[in-house]
């Protein structure tokens, strides 16, 4: 007797589709809220880590890390998810990688 599936799991980042400049964006959009510039190079170097440890590197390049107590650092980290949820709502079917 064939089993059914009862569940499918979707890797959705750089699997579907290319979500890096998503997080970008939401990223660079935070970082200017509190008075910090990030570049594409400095983006490189917050692929794979934690959106917590992504938040401590960009308050240290702009020279923030002491202004901002655990309570504002979750706040900036839960709107910059909020930011890149939101930049996932208006992904197309154009955004869908090629053979998938």
């Amino acid at each position: 007797m064939a089993q059914q599936l009862q569940a499918v799991i979707f890797d959705l980042d750089g699997v579907i589709t290319d979500t890096a400049e998503l997080h970008f964006h939401a990223w660079r959009q935070v970082a200017k809220e509190v008075d910090i510039d990030i570049d594409e190079t400095f983006n490189a170097t917050l692929k794979g880590i934690s959106r917590m440890e992504s938040l401590r590197r960009i308050l240290v390049h702009g020279g923030r890390e002491q202004d901002f107590n655990p309570a504002q650092c979750a706040a900036l980290a839960a709107r910059k998810n909020g930011i890149y949820v939101d930049s996932l709502r208006q992904l197309t079917p154009h955004a869908v990688l090629p053979g998938i």
